[in-house]
C-alpha cells in the first residue's frame, strides 16, 4: 500500500498517510492529524535510488555493454 505525504495549509504539519490508490483517488485520509484542518496538499518527496553494480564475464563488461555509464 502506497503512503503518501501531506503538508497542512493551516498548521505547517507534514504528515504521512498510507492509503490505498482507490482510498488516495477518492480523497480519503486528507485531515491534518494535529488541527483537523481538510486544507492539506501532497507534498512530493525524494526518492533514493541505489544503483547495485552488475559483473559480466563477457568484454564490455556491466549490465550496459560498455556504454560507459558514470
Amino acid at each position: 500500500m502506497p503512503s503518501y505525504d501531506f503538508v497542512c495549509q493551516e498548521c505547517g504539519t507534514t504528515f504521512e498517510v498510507r492509503l490505498s490508490m482507490s482510498a488516495y483517488s477518492a480523497g480519503e485520509g486528507r485531515t491534518c492529524p494535529e488541527c483537523g484542518s481538510q486544507k492539506v496538499e501532497r507534498a512530493f518527496t525524494a526518492v533514493n535510488v541505489i544503483a547495485g553494480s552488475h559483473s559480466s564475464s563477457g568484454s564490455g563488461g556491466g549490465c550496459c555493454g560498455g556504454s560507459g555509464f558514470t
